[in-house]
């Protein structure tokens, strides 16, 4: 049913985005066995300009907002215990995914807490030691409680990183009396990632946030959270506009291997972009979640905001 919908939506001159869909590893394997990566490459034949099929996803640990990821030393503060590990090993995990890795697929990993991201990026090591590969854009998500180790790790196994930003603008002010201020403060170190040359892209994980990129923008510039008093979080991790600008335009779709196709102005794209009133990089830092977005344009043509704001009629 949700293929459906999807392809109906995409083939609909209501649609108005472009979507890539990924795949979830362990799903596919229950339901088809070991006919699992099959099936995910057959996908790939409902593809179409707005619709397309690319990678597969796994879960290292729990959740950020839920607290059930899988902390280290110490563990919650207020005397949660949070959540196991999904594998029991980094070797576990690494079997999982070796069917999907040696397939060439691009995998893209849930992964927050300081064990979790351990467990992540141990496997992807342990899958480069059997198989290396070299442009895998194996991608860590979420990288919510990171240590410098681990960032220097990313960058020696090549990976990027997808990073949920409201885990400081929405989260800290919130779930820094469980985990304490210093691993609230210091989750999603984007300013450690970019400085160490790493591809960094930021994501909503909505529902858990709204899908709102300038506003996502806005918080890796000022590390500041939403709420009235305007705590800044570990401000060093903060970065310049133009750098928030490339996470959510050619870095997210690096990420997701779309990078031919949209994210730069270029000839041989797509004329994919959005109009907005004023330029994120020249404004004032605290004014850029306030930027005005007055249309899309999708492939050439051009969708006011007029048209978003209300729902179009199927034809």
């Amino acid at each position: 049913m949700e293929l459906k919908v999807a392809r109906e939506f995409s083939k609909s001159n209501a649609g108005s985005m472009r979507v890539v869909p990924v795949v979830t590893g362990e799903v596919l394997k229950a339901k088809y066995g070991d006919k699992a990566i099959q099936e995910a490459l057959n996908f790939k034949q409902y593809d179409n300009d707005l619709f397309i099929f690319q990678g597969v996803k796994f879960f290292s640990d729990g959740g950020y907002m839920p607290e059930t990821m899988h902390m280290g030393h110490p563990t919650y503060v207020d005397g949660g215990i949070g959540g196991p590990s999904t594998y029991a090993s980094a070797k576990d995990f690494a079997s999982t995914m070796k069917p999907w890795w040696d397939a060439g697929f691009h995998i893209h990993v849930h992964s927050n807490s300081d064990v979790g991201n351990l467990d992540t990026l141990n496997a992807l090591q342990l899958l480069q030691d059997s198989k290396p590969r070299f442009d895998h854009r194996f991608t860590v998500n979420h990288f919510g409680v990171p240590s410098t180790a681990m960032v220097f790790k990313i960058k020696a196994l090549n990976a990027v990183v997808s990073a949920n930003v409201s885990y400081i603008s929405q989260r800290a002010k919130l779930q820094y009396p469980a985990m304490g201020t210093d691993r609230a403060s210091t989750a999603t170190r984007l300013g450690m990632l970019v400085r160490n040359g790493i591809v960094t892209s930021i994501h909503s994980d909505a529902p858990v946030s709204a899908p709102n990129p300038l506003q996502e923008a806005w918080s890796v510039v000022t590390r500041r959270d939403v709420y009235n008093d305007g705590k800044v979080w570990a401000p060093a991790e903060a970065l310049p506009p133009s750098e928030a600008m490339k996470m959510i335009t050619i870095n997210a779709a690096y990420t997701l291997g779309v990078e031919d196709k949209v994210g730069s102005i270029e000839a041989g794209k797509f004329a994919d972009f959005t109009v907005l009133d004023v330029d994120p990089q020249t404004i004032p830092a605290i004014k850029i979640k306030d930027v005005a977005v007055q249309a899309t344009v999708l492939g050439g043509r051009v969708i006011p905001v007029s048209e978003t704001k209300q729902p179009r009629p199927l034809p």
